[in-house]
């Protein structure tokens, strides 16, 4: 049987329904506590902040966290540092992809696809979150939020890198950087977002939001109340912001 061509009113139609198919706000349930970085490490916060995105997504995300071996949060946090942690880094040659230092992007998705792929889920992806040559402010975040989005949209609540930026010696610099998992992302007027979130630093689930900063080469600005992100760092007198740097989830 033939199927019939649509008038072009109603094919309008229906783009405008698959282009609105990602939630307003599209959010992950809270299906536990979350996981304490401070259980196991200061310097924890990557690992915990993909098992807790792992413990809020959908139920094969949440199968593959609550089959990890040890009875608590610790052991098993533990357990994921030592047996996916300590493997050679794809980055930094001589290094380990985790260490008192923390790990970094590309090594945090190096090991958390090691662990998708003992239950055969798919493969996580990240992206930096930065501004393309050409790209306005608006634009930016538009293409974050869709990106967030997406993830929460198939299951999976995204990892976002954020870091603390100091203006020092005439150029900003980088002093701290941190992991949070995103758990709702509002939509945007072209200015910001409103977000929710998990800080493994203590285990708290808080609100805030991504951002249009004036430092526009920056990217985003992430406004963490809860989440001072190196602000000890800071020198008297020093302007500074956290920014948006990088994402890892499903797109």
């Amino acid at each position: 049987m033939s199927t019939p061509l649509l008038r072009p009113s109603s094919l309008l139609l229906c783009l405008a329904l698959v282009s609105c198919s990602v939630p307003e706000t599209p959010s992950a349930a809270n299906h536990a506590p979350p996981f304490n970085q401070l259980a196991v490490s200061g310097n924890a916060c990557g690992p915990a902040a993909l098992l807790n995105a792992f413990r809020y997504g959908d139920a094969r995300w949440r199968e593959l966290g609550a089959g990890l071996p040890g009875e608590t949060d610790r052991e098993q946090l533990s357990h994921v540092i030592r047996m996916y942690g300590l493997k050679p880094s794809g980055q930094l040659r001589g290094r380990t992809r985790w260490s008192r230092a923390g790990i970094n992007v590309n090594d945090l998705t190096d090991l958390g696809n090691d662990l998708t792929a003992t239950k055969f889920l798919p493969t996580l992806e990240n992206e930096v979150l930065l501004p393309r040559s050409g790209e306005t402010s608006a634009a930016l975040l538009a293409r974050v939020r869709g990106m967030l989005a997406t993830s929460l949209g198939r299951g999976l609540p995204p990892v976002v890198s954020v870091r603390r930026q100091v203006l020092r010696n005439g150029g900003w610099f980088t002093v701290e950087s941190h992991f949070i998992t995103l758990l709702r992302v509002g939509s945007t007027n072209g200015t910001g977002l409103e977000i929710d979130y998990l800080d493994p630093w203590g285990g708290r689930r808080s609100s805030g939001s991504f951002r249009v900063s004036s430092e526009s080469a920056l990217g985003l600005e992430a406004v963490l109340p809860v989440t001072p992100v190196g602000k000890r760092l800071v020198r008297p007198g020093e302007k500074t912001l956290v920014t948006v740097s990088a994402a890892i989830g499903r797109w």
